[in-house]
């Protein structure tokens, strides 16, 4: 049996398997046989890129840090240039604010040659508006009731009581609930015969849904 050149033979296996054998190039080969990684150079290349950016922020370049060591982005990488991503925060007049960053180096220099920078701080949630009192229902309110129930109030105090006159002047209504009010103010009354004129005041609790008197307080 004859046989072939080594060479020949090699060619014409590959012939017959339909395949065509090309070398690959040289930065090829580099990159199918090692990951990518980001060196000191391009990580410090990137943070000082970072602060310049962040700058008219902070008060002070210290203000500014990085949480950890950027990650590298294998699919936007090449042999000539990686990217990397990271993220940190700085301190503002506001408070600290948290950021991420975007950051193209150039292994040949290495430099920073492009940076995208978000802002990830979470957004501060907005404090809920004060409550506001119900306004108070006017419709059942007699003024009349809770000076009468406040003058029985006096009798009860002051047995001989005499020339009870109220201030309207002094009326103010308080309504913490839709069954709750309170009406307050203020008069004049004469204890016994005899004896000084005496202010006094009065806290009348009233349920505004129909007017009726709940209680009355007196002082003075």
């Amino acid at each position: 049996m004859r046989r072939l050149p080594l060479s020949l033979s090699f060619a014409f296996v590959a012939a017959l398997s339909g395949l065509i054998l090309l070398p690959l190039p040289a930065h090829a080969q580099a990159s199918a046989g090692r990951p990518i990684a980001a060196g000191s150079e391009a990580v410090a290349a990137c943070e000082r890129a970072a602060r310049q950016a962040l700058a008219p922020q902070a008060a002070h370049p210290t203000d500014v840090t990085f949480a950890a060591a950027p990650a590298v982005q294998p699919s936007l990488s090449n042999d000539s240039q990686v990217v990397l991503h990271g993220a940190g925060s700085w301190r503002g007049a506001n408070g600290v604010r948290s950021f991420e960053y975007s950051c193209n180096v150039d292994l040949r220099t290495p430099d920073a040659v492009g940076l995208v920078i978000r802002d990830s701080s979470p957004i501060a949630m907005q404090a809920a508006p004060a409550r506001t009192p119900p306004e108070p229902d006017l419709s059942h309110l007699s003024p009349a009731a809770c000076e009468s129930s406040a003058a029985a109030a006096l009798k009860q105090r002051w047995p001989r009581v005499s020339q009870i006159s109220f201030d309207s002047g002094t009326r103010s209504l308080l309504q913490e609930s839709p069954s709750k009010a309170e009406l307050h103010g203020q008069g004049r009354a004469q204890p016994a015969p005899g004896s000084p004129s005496t202010y006094f005041g009065f806290d009348c609790e009233i349920d505004p849904r129909d007017g009726r008197v709940l209680a009355t307080r007196v002082s003075g």
